[in-house]
């Protein structure tokens, strides 16, 4: 493997968080403030159902490659059954600016 190479857990699933409560929907997408079991750590847990996977997928290589701090940071993704599960910073007050 190549230096600067990043590698994807293929582990992560829905069973490493646990959702707490909803801060926001869309017409393709849910919410949830989660917290990573096992730690302290807040998230933003944005699902959205596989119909908008080419749509997803085109957000998780933009966000994948941004690093910034004026927007949201993303940890990882992971697919469920019937869903999409993007994990990004959580922003404080649950609102973007």
């Amino acid at each position: 493997r190549g230096k600067g190479r990043r590698r994807w857990r293929a582990s992560v699933a829905m069973n490493d968080y646990q959702i707490i409560q909803d801060i926001g929907r869309s017409k393709h997408a849910m919410v949830y403030k989660g917290r990573k079991k096992k730690s302290i750590q807040f998230f933003a847990l944005k699902c959205v159902d596989k119909s908008e996977k080419g749509k997803i997928m085109r957000e998780v290589r933009f966000l994948h490659r941004l690093n910034t701090q004026y927007a949201v940071h993303f940890h990882e993704w992971f697919e469920t059954a019937n869903h999409l599960w993007l994990i990004l910073e959580l922003c404080p007050g649950n609102r973007l600016l």
